[in-house]
């Protein structure tokens, strides 16, 4: 909020509470105080406050702001609440908590909007990866020691090797 949105937003306090003392320094205090408020949220907060009582402090002003912003987006996601999907692919972690944080901005702003039928349909029919198997020692049977793919080599009837023998290793090398 500018300083003369500040003047406005007093002015309106003192229309909704004409009983309220105000001089010329009153809008400045409070610009101090509400300054990284938007006008429009911090008058919805004032009349909320004024509805209840007789006079409006900025604290008053700013707690209803804060309520009102929590209240909006209490429904688009949280604990025990159905999750909206955000607009990211949630293999890019970065891109996706910026989509949620975004998402939530807009929901506690009151400015989530409908997106475009094209927009959502951008990502359908994109490529998948092929390799989906695993590689390496693992995806191979061991030829030493026979055990399977996905199992770990043995060294005789009941022990387990920590590593791979080196034939497994070079077979899983020719195979990928």
């Amino acid at each position: 909020m500018t300083p003369d949105e500040t003047v406005i937003l007093a002015r309106y306090v003192r229309a909704l509470c004409p009983q309220q003392k105000f001089d010329e320094y009153t809008p400045d205090a409070w610009h101090d105080v509400l300054g990284d408020l938007p006008l429009d949220g911090a008058r919805a907060a004032a009349a909320t406050v004024a509805r209840r009582q007789p006079f409006v402090s900025p604290a008053e002003i700013r707690t209803a702001y804060i309520s009102q912003r929590e209240q909006a987006a209490a429904d688009i996601q949280g604990p025990g609440l159905p999750a909206a999907i955000p607009d990211a692919d949630p293999d890019d972690v970065h891109a996706y908590l910026a989509a949620v944080k975004e998402q939530r901005t807009r929901a506690a702003d009151g400015t989530e909007k409908r997106r475009p039928v094209a927009e959502l349909l951008a990502g359908v029919g994109r490529q998948i990866p092929t390799q989906t198997r695993q590689t390496g020692p693992l995806s191979v049977a061991c030829p030493y020691c026979g055990v399977r793919p996905l199992h770990r080599c043995r060294r005789g009837e009941t022990g387990l090797l920590v590593g791979f023998h080196p034939s497994r290793i070079d077979e899983a090398k020719a195979s990928a």
